[in-house]
Order: structure tokens, then C-alpha cells, then sequence
């Protein structure tokens, strides 16, 4: 007879060290091929601990065990959920730790995608997330005017009355969206084109910028350029180009998020090699090979998107640049998306080495998931929030000046709860401390 739950032997599934039987979450490494099969979840119960909204809400089906359930029901049999389930399962913040964990190496993430395009799963779609992405891809003109708007925000007493506007359900999650703006906030232009800083260029590469980067964090774009000027290419930054199409996803907009895919194929055809600094988009680009199945192109004909710190590091060019010394503690916030998905979170501790006197040290609990999970923060604060609060308390006892991050969505959420409990520190992106230390 098979064993449906280790609970029948006595076992309790969910374990506060966040693992089971000696399995860590610090074991990041690929078990293997996935299958892509519901049938083949044991319900061991390994990954349930490991799961930050079932940690949050210790129900089934908010749980990985639970929502495989779920899944099975919508891409397998075809059935649609009621409106528990959606919401139990339009929960996951997509954080792909349970895959780590996985005896059967259930492709979690692949199935959610296939009941993303499906009809029978359709998460309630954010209409403020929705506008801010549409004016984010607006163009010039319209992110000029979303960026004087801003400022007039933060110089007002316009924060009071929208934490009064945020109870409606129109507005849900407009102020975790607004609170952990850049203060004040002036976005740097990102330059179109930058020469090659090198006696002998090496080539030339383009920069993926996304969405709301555009908005809230080009001092990474620009942290981007001069280092890979530096070490001699030509940087080009298309204009073209779209969202990675992840927020869209995020969001249930699987249609605006194939949109994306087109548009940046086109708009990165010519490129040989389009560098990305943010590990969430950087993990959907990765996935394009996996998304084309409709469209023309093969996955040999895609545009290598490679991730900053993977170019940076294997590029002598880097090695051979000065820094100048840094004596302060930072902290590395390792998020989901790198640690789980592109696997390359040992990076960003090699290049802050090269900064003379830094202190460098992980998060604590660096396995488990701040809650941003893209969109989530703003679509189901309920969740995110204690998640982020965790991270804030571990950062707070840590006394580090600086918190490093490689995905903005994290360090926006972050950046939020660091601000409540009075940290007077700076979040930011490896790329961008490193350019400030460049020795010129």
C-alpha cells in the first residue's frame, strides 16, 4: 500500500528549521531533470515547512502539498476551482523552494505556469498594479510625468489621505506600492548608448531595463554601464524593449506577458548578448526558451540574456579593476528568484570582495522568502508583510549599514519595512555599490 502522509507513521510534516530528514534549503543544487506530472508528488510533506505563506498560514492548501492538489485538479482533470482554492492558490509567491526540496522533482513552477494559460485558474487581477505597469512601459513622456507626480506625492500630505484611500478593495496595497520610494525621489537618466571605457573595446552588449526600473531604480542601470564600460563594451540600451513579462504573469495577465516576450524578441534581435541586473526578471528571460512553443522563432535564434554578475565574473577585465576601501558591515539578501531559479547567489559574495575592507555577511534565513513575490506584496500585504517583517527583524539585529539585494521588487519591500522600524541604511544592488567604489 502506497503512504499518502508521513503523518500516518507520526510524523509532523512541518518543521520550524524549515527541512526535513537532514535535507537543508541551503541545498540549492538542480536534483535533477523535472516532471511536470501532479500524479508524481509522493505528499511526503518535505516541502510543507519550507513554505512561507503555509509558515504564515498553516493551512493545506497554502502549502506546496495543497496546492499541487490544486493544480492537479486544473491542468489535469481540467476542473474549475471555487473561490477558496483560487485564492489559496493565487497565494504562492512562485519562490520555487519546495522544487529544491522535492524527492519526485515535481516542476511546481511549470505547472502553475500551464494553469496561469489555462482557463480554470485566474488570480483577481490588481488594477493598481495594472496601471503602474502600464504607465512604467508609457514611454518617455509618460514616466517624466509619473516621476514629477512622485515627488509632488512625497512633498505633500497626500500619504495621509491615501492611507485612507488604501481600504477601498480598488485601492489595496497603494501604500506598500508608494512607501518604499526612493526619498526623494529623482530617477538619473539612463544614457542610449555608452562608449567603451578600453583602449581595445571588446564588443558591444545591450542592457535590459524592464518596467518599473525605469521608475525606481536606474542608478543600477547606470552602476551597469559604467562597469561593463570599464571593462570594455560598448552598452547599448534599446528603447524598444518591454517588461520581461513576470509582473504581467504575476498579475494573471498571461496575455500582456506573451506581448512582452514578442516585443523584446524583436526588440533584441540584433543584440549578442543582452545583459539583465535584476534576478527576477532574469528568471522569466531565462524561461523564454520554454514560453516560444507559438511563436516562429527556435530557441537557438533567442539573444543570449546573460546575468550581470555571472558577466561580470568571468570577464578578466573586472579582475583587473581597483576599488576603493570600504570598511562597514553589509548584509546579502539572497532572493528566491536567484537562489532558486538562476542559482548564482554565490556571485554577489565574490565581486563584493574585491571591495577592500568590506564586511560581508549573509541574512539570516536567507532560504526562506521575503514575501514580495513579484506583485504579491501589493496584491495580498496580509502575507507579504509578516514575511518582510521577519527579514527586517534579521536585519535590524544584524547592524549592517548597507542591505544588498539583487532583485528590485525585494528591495522594495524591503525597503518599506526597514523603514518602520527606523533603519537608516541603504538598500541596494551589489552593481551599484561597486561602481561607487570604482577607483576612477
Amino acid at each position: 500500500m502506497r503512504c499518502r502522509h508521513l503523518n500516518d507513521f507520526g510524523f509532523d510534516s512541518f518543521s520550524p528549521d524549515y527541512g526535513f530528514g537532514g535535507l537543508s534549503l541551503d541545498n540549492t543544487q538542480s536534483l535533477g531533470p523535472y516532471i511536470p506530472d501532479a500524479q508524481e508528488c509522493l505528499s511526503c510533506g518535505i516541502c510543507v515547512g519550507s513554505c512561507p505563506t503555509y509558515r504564515i498560514r498553516p493551512e493545506e492548501n497554502y502549502g506546496p502539498r495543497g496546492r499541487i492538489r490544486l493544480l492537479e485538479k486544473v491542468v489535469r482533470r481540467g476542473e474549475p476551482l471555487d473561490a477558496n482554492e483560487q485564492t489559496a492558490l493565487a497565494a504562492c509567491t512562485q519562490c520555487q523552494t519546495c522544487e529544491t526540496l522535492c524527492p519526485s522533482k515535481m516542476a511546481f513552477s511549470e505547472l502553475y505556469r500551464q494553469a496561469l494559460e489555462g482557463d480554470h485558474f485566474k488570480p483577481t487581477r490588481s488594477l493598481l498594479v495594472s496601471w503602474v505597469l502600464a504607465l512604467a512601459m508609457g514611454g518617455e513622456k509618460t514616466r517624466q510625468r509619473l516621476n514629477r507626480s512622485i515627488r509632488i506625492y512625497q512633498r505633500s500630505g497626500l500619504s495621509r489621505l491615501l492611507a485612507l484611500l488604501a481600504r477601498l478593495p480598488l485601492l489595496k496595497g497603494i501604500q506598500p506600492l508608494l512607501a518604499p520610494l526612493p526619498v526623494p525621489h529623482s530617477p538619473q537618466p539612463v544614457a542610449g548608448f555608452t562608449q567603451a571605457q578600453a583602449e581595445q573595446p571588446l564588443g558591444e552588449v545591450s542592457v535590459f531595463t524592464g518596467c518599473i526600473a525605469n521608475l525606481f531604480d536606474t542608478a543600477t542601470h547606470n552602476a551597469t554601464i559604467k562597469l561593463l564600460s570599464r571593462i570594455g563594451y560598448d552598452v547599448t540600451v534599446v528603447e524598444n524593449q518591454a517588461c520581461c513579462g513576470a509582473a504581467y504573469a504575476h498579475n494573471g495577465e498571461m496575455s500582456a506577458a506573451k506581448s512582452c516576450l514578442k516585443q523584446n524578441l524583436s526588440a533584441f534581435a540584433n543584440s549578442n548578448a543582452v545583459i539583465y541586473n535584476s534576478s527576477g526578471c532574469g528568471a522569466y528571460l531565462n524561461d523564454y526558451s520554454e514560453l516560444i512553443a507559438d511563436e516562429d522563432k527556435k530557441p537557438h535564434e533567442l539573444p543570449p540574456f546573460l546575468d550581470v554578475l555571472d558577466y561580470l565574473e568571468q570577464s578578466d577585465g573586472f579582475h583587473e579593476l581597483q576599488f576603493k576601501p570600504l570598511p562597514t558591515q553589509v548584509v546579502v539578501h539572497e532572493p528566491c528568484s536567484q537562489r532558486n531559479a538562476l542559482k548564482n547567489q554565490t556571485l554577489v559574495y565574490r565581486l563584493l570582495e574585491k571591495i577592500p575592507g568590506l564586511r560581508i555577511e549573509p541574512l539570516a534565513d536567507n532560504q526562506v522568502c521575503c514575501g514580495a513575490g513579484g506583485t504579491k506584496m501589493v496584491t495580498q500585504p496580509e502575507l507579504a508583510n509578516p514575511m518582510r517583517d521577519e527579514k527586517v527583524a534579521a536585519l535590524s539585529s544584524s547592524g549592517a549599514d548597507i542591505l544588498i539585494t539583487t532583485n528590485l521588487t525585494c528591495a522594495l519591500h524591503l525597503t518599506s519595512g526597514a523603514r518602520n522600524t527606523g533603519f537608516s541604511g541603504r538598500v541596494m544592488h551589489p552593481v551599484q555599490l561597486l561602481a561607487e567604489q570604482l577607483i576612477d
